[in-house]
């Protein structure tokens, strides 16, 4: 699905350019498609690698050698970018040492509405702070089987903040009370029996119910619950259908660049900014992702690959300790 993540990744570049569709914001629904596949992708890794309690915390770090390269390359680079092209802005006034020092461990980002972070040094990195928030939970879930518990909580919370009587945006979007089950969608798609599928399946009819409600002006429109819902509706079913394609090198290159490309684009606009602060046309569109796609094939190659291998080889080492006979492995 690396073709999908990078359409993905588009669709977010291009809402952050003020682009909409249809009155959406583009940007929001695809953020729903990879929480769901990032449950799916999560589910697999820890079942074939990461299966037991004492292979936690080497969970942990394979999902900091994925996230950590290439956000700490943008952030450093944002940062530059700001300091010496954009004196006197909004992002400038961040470049704080309080607000480095929080955003450096990736988790307050996703709390910035609460002070604890900045969120203008690299505005797509908040949805950061919310996967570790996920990655912090869901090995236990896996492993003590518990995500039924945890995907009827957080229905609750999430039908409580479209229906208003919480914060829509907080707790409906942004927080991981409010979305944990979409991310769990994605994990009942992996292997999916038939209870997990009617889980995902079912959850995806109810979301295209309240998207239309919403539309049609029977349940108020709040912030992003339209979005939410529509992508909860189309993220279900089109990431259930593109885990059944076969593996193609095309689609892993396209799905390679699409982190780079999710985290660069606004240190590109940053760029612009400086040199060229005109509106976002169709032009400048074009040239912000252009210069996000070559900029991203860099940073895969140069930062990425290495940390590649430094996971691949603690999945290996995970994997060959798992094998072992019990008397080897408490020698070890």
């Amino acid at each position: 699905m690396g073709a999908y993540r990078l359409l993905l990744a588009v669709l977010v570049a291009v809402s952050h350019m003020g682009k909409t569709f249809m009155g959406l914001n583009p940007g929001v629904v695809a953020v729903i498609s990879f929480l769901i596949i990032s449950g799916f992708v999560m589910t697999s890794l820890i079942e074939r690698n990461y299966s037991s309690p004492d292979k936690i915390g080497l969970f942990y770090v394979d999902r900091a050698l994925r996230l950590y390269p290439q956000f700490l390359f943008y952030f450093v680079s944002s940062c530059l970018v700001i300091y010496f092209l954009l004196p006197g802005t909004p992002q400038a006034a961040e470049l704080t040492f309080r607000n480095i020092a929080a955003s450096l461990p990736i988790v307050p980002l996703g709390f910035y509405m609460f002070g604890m972070a900045g969120s203008e040094i690299l505005p797509p990195a908040w949805s950061l702070g919310l996967e570790m928030c996920f990655y912090l939970v869901i090995p236990f879930l896996i492993i003590y089987r518990a995500r039924g518990v945890a995907f009827s909580l957080s229905v609750i919370v999430f039908i409580a903040a479209s229906l208003g009587f919480i914060n829509a945006d907080l707790y409906g979007y942004r927080l991981l009370p409010g979305v944990l089950f979409m991310f769990l969608c994605g994990s009942y798609l992996y292997k999916p029996q038939a209870k997990g599928l009617a889980i995902a399946a079912g959850t995806a009819v109810v979301a295209a119910l309240m998207f239309a409600a919403i539309m049609a002006g029977l349940i108020e429109r709040r912030p992003f619950n339209a979005e939410v819902t529509a992508g909860i509706a189309l993220g279900v079913p089109a990431v259930y259908l593109l885990t059944k394609l076969k593996f193609h090198r095309v689609d892993e290159f396209l799905g390679n660049i699409s982190y780079g490309v999710f985290l660069n684009h606004f240190v590109v606009m940053y760029f612009l900014r400086a040199f060229w602060p005109v509106a976002y046309d169709g032009h400048i569109v074009a040239t912000v992702l252009v210069l996000s796609f070559l900029l991203s094939g860099v940073s895969y190659c140069y930062v990425e690959r290495p940390a590649l291998k430094l996971r691949h080889a603690l999945r290996a080492g995970a994997k060959y300790g798992a094998s072992q006979p019990q008397g080897r492995e408490m020698a070890a």
